[in-house]
């Protein structure tokens, strides 16, 4: 009796064994992704400020017996590049700006002719800077003479002045507010107004003219607000041509502008009484540093 017993034991085991080889022998080996490891590369998770130029390269490698067949990248769910293939080994390289996005989740993804797949994120979290706020600026157009009509956005502070002033402090000057055609307008110094102010002290008698340049954003009121970093002003200025005035404005349009000095900011119109001796009203957010962004993007090299 122990005998057979013993018997039955080791066919049981046995099996077992056969069991667990059979099972190990038909796991199926995926595809690998790995990231070039070179100094200037993404290689993990990262931090990146707006505007900042990310470069990956990237290597995937067979299992030895099924080709690799499709190669696809993602950026937050979005497809940005697909290949089809037929080989055991492919080197790709793109580069990417670093959006307004506060997170960008860039996938990849590898197919092989057996339908193994593998896939691999890295994370890119936006590391932006900070804005300086000026609330409720009230500019006055050329013929209020109670209001100033000229604007300095130096010093980290938001100043106005009346004609007279900025005259003297015409290397200052950013914007200015006039009326003209049935429409508000702000423009700057350098941005050839001319004949709406009157006298010596008028802007085209400046020897200093200040270029500032604006792009009509579709932002929201809300999406203004909700601006508290120097992301979303660098993308606002990215979304168009540049025009040399700002016209037509009002109640809670959006535009993004670009000093003489290279700061980039929006304003938010919050109130237009529009005439000559009328008044607008706006909201500004500016960056405390210099440098311009750019919107996202995807290169291969």
């Amino acid at each position: 009796m122990n005998r057979i017993f013993s018997l039955l034991s080791l066919i049981l085991f046995a099996g077992l064994i056969f069991t667990s080889c059979t099972k190990d022998d038909d796991e199926p080996v995926l595809p690998v992704i790995a990231f070039e490891q070179k100094p200037g590369l993404v290689t993990g998770d990262i931090t990146a400020a707006y505007g900042d130029t990310l470069y990956f390269g990237i290597i995937l490698q067979g299992n030895g017996t099924d080709n690799l067949i499709k190669f696809e990248i993602k950026a937050n769910g979005n497809v940005i590049h697909e290949s089809t293939l037929n080989t055991q080994n492919h080197t790709f390289g793109f580069y990417t700006v670093k959006g307004p996005n506060p997170e960008d989740v860039w996938s990849f993804a590898v197919t092989d002719a057996a339908g193994n797949r593998r896939e691999e994120t890295i994370t890119i979290t936006g590391e932006f800077g900070p804005v300086n706020n000026y609330t409720a600026i009230l500019m006055g157009a050329q013929s209020n003479a109670n209001t100033q009509s000229f604007l300095s956005l130096r010093d980290n502070k938001a100043t106005t002045y009346f004609q007279a002033e900025a005259f003297q402090n015409q290397a200052k000057i950013d914007m200015l507010c006039y009326f003209e055609g049935g429409q508000m307008f702000l423009a700057s110094p350098g941005g050839n107004v001319a004949g709406i102010f009157t006298g010596a002290t008028a802007p085209e008698n400046y020897t200093t003219r200040n270029l500032t340049q604006f792009v009509k954003t579709t932002f929201s009121a809300a999406d203004f607000d909700n601006a508290n970093t120097d992301a979303l002003l660098y993308y606002g200025y990215s979304l168009a041509p540049p025009s040399i005035k700002a016209g037509g404005l009002l109640k809670d349009d959006v535009y993004a502008f670009l000093t003489h000095n290279g700061f980039t900011g929006l304003f938010k119109v919050l109130d237009v009484n529009g005439n000559a001796s009328g008044t607008l009203k706006i909201d500004i957010k500016i960056v405390k540093e210099m440098p311009v962004g750019k919107s996202l993007e995807f290169h291969v090299y």
